[in-house]
């Protein structure tokens, strides 16, 4: 089976009985599919009663027992929820997710906090046992990935289990189990630890179970059980097989800081990161403004001071690109214009390829809103994709507008945030996954049309990973958090 997508040739080669041989090459192209069946990312509001579920449909009712809000497997830049053990814990869909005898995959981040009982990941009901369970041994000690044998009876199971794993309370881990009821040698269960496959078990009974899917516990013929302890993030299910090189990918999904620029201070042309990495050099007029009186003068966005541009030429970039846009990524920064010239569009940030940009933050000067442009390959003449901002004005007073964009390769979307809000018409689809070659540029577009930005810039920010919609609201506040 092809683990990738994209065009692929089988070679065909036939043996007569002369032992003439002769070759057929035979191109084929394998589609991506649909990159995720459902996928709670469980950074919900403290006090919802519902997961959401990033394709809309399996929207997941909440236990009173379940918390969201904590930190997850990112850290402060990432948010899960988390599950007590009682019989109040868990989330239900009410409904059938997944079809249990075909192909299919799921995965999530999980940080136990005991030890000491079964406990339900992922599950969906059946008549009397679940169609599947992915979760922890207490027996074994070990993490497992299982299916009952039937749906009525307990009669034991099929289940691929890591022996060789070390299960460490207090940690977060990836969990991923795999069914490939089409294998060559018979269906199989997979299970992979982190990025590595770590247990296998053949199936040798196949059924279907007809009842929604759980996260954080399992039906019985008593009722549920095995209820988790501890936090979980980013629960994803796929109608497919996954294969390794994706699973792998989903390690890249947890938020990781690649760059933060306060924009306070600068020396000899250049600012620096907050974590020590790669500075931002500043180009043309450019400077760093920074109040000589704070009571009287003018403030700065953020903290001490901020990017100053005039739009004619000024801009401030990295040298080398701190994401390459071809997984999960967000870039953040606070924006003020000194006018909303009718005439002038204006880059707040770019990511630039060779020839086009592969994600770009502006102001649309004729329809006067803030906009995502995106272009779907590295080429002069690409077509590119526009997400735009319908709902709030960009401000050329106080401390302007934070933007965000939040770009999930596993959901396919992009998003634009405008002071900490998921705004109407600024988000969709996306399956666009090529590499940018150039550094982070502030305040211009390198490709196409420059369009200089003019006014003020502050706290540039940049993750590997998707941030929950909680943590960009973080990142709108009018504080400096260093440690995010």
């Amino acid at each position: 089976m092809p683990t990738r997508s994209g065009r692929h040739v089988l070679e065909v080669i036939a043996v007569d009985r002369a032992n003439h041989e002769s070759s057929t090459p035979y191109h084929f192209l394998v589609s991506e599919g649909k990159p995720v069946l459902a996928q709670w990312n469980l950074a919900d509001d403290a006090g919802n009663t519902e997961a959401h579920d990033e394709s809309g449909e399996y929207s997941a009712t909440a236990g009173t027992a379940v918390t969201f809000e904590v930190d997850g497997p990112g850290g402060k830049i990432d948010k899960a929820a988390r599950f007590d053990g009682s019989a109040d814990a868990w989330l239900d869909t009410s409904e059938t997710v997944l079809d249990t005898s075909k192909n299919f995959s799921v995965s999530a981040w999980v940080r136990p906090t005991a030890l000491d009982r079964n406990m339900t990941v992922i599950s969906q009901d059946g008549t009397g046992e679940p169609g599947f369970t992915l979760g922890y041994d207490a027996a074994s000690q070990a993490w497992k990935f299982a299916v009952p044998v039937n749906d009525v009876d307990s009669l034991g199971e099929w289940k691929a289990v890591s022996t060789d794993v070390s299960v460490v309370k207090d940690q977060w881990v990836l969990l991923t189990g795999v069914y490939d009821a089409q294998k060559s040698s018979g269906p199989q269960l997979q299970l992979y630890i982190n990025k590595d496959l770590k247990g296998t078990a053949d199936r040798r009974s196949t059924w279907k179970s007809y009842g929604p899917l759980q996260i954080g516990r399992a039906t019985a013929k008593s009722g549920y059980r095995d209820h988790f302890v501890g936090d979980l993030a980013e629960v994803r299910v796929f109608d497919r097989v996954l294969p390794a090189t994706q699973v792998a990918e989903l390690m890249t999904v947890k938020p990781a800081r690649k760059g933060y620029w306060q924009l306070d201070a600068a020396a000899s042309g250049t600012s620096a990161e907050t974590g020590g990495g790669q500075a931002l050099t500043l180009a043309g007029n450019a400077a760093i403004y920074r109040p000589a009186d704070p009571l009287f003068d003018t403030a700065a966005l953020v903290g001490d001071g901020n990017l100053v541009l005039d739009g004619d030429g000024d801009y401030a970039s990295t040298a080398t690109a701190p994401v390459t846009g071809n997984s999960s990524f967000t870039v953040s920064a606070r924006a003020q214009l000194t006018s909303l010239d009718p005439v002038k569009s204006q880059t707040v940030l770019s990511l630039p390829g060779v020839n086009a940009n592969r994600v770009q933050v502006r102001y649309q000067a004729a329809t006067q809103q803030w906009q995502v442009v995106v272009a779907k390959s590295d080429s002069s003449t690409s077509e590119v994709l526009t997400f735009t901002n319908d709902q709030i004005r960009p401000d050329t007073v106080g401390s302007g507008n934070h933007l965000a964009v939040v770009y999930d390769a596993f959901a396919n979307s992009i998003r634009l945030y405008v002071d900490g809000q998921l705004v109407a018409g600024a988000y969709g689809k996306d399956t666009t996954l090529w590499s940018a070659t150039g550094g982070l540029q502030v305040g211009r577009s390198l490709r196409g049309a420059s369009e200089y930005f003019a006014g003020a810039l502050d706290e540039v920010r940049v993750y590997s990973g998707a941030a929950d919609r909680i943590a960009v609201q973080q990142m709108a506040a009018l504080v400096a958090v260093p440690d995010m």
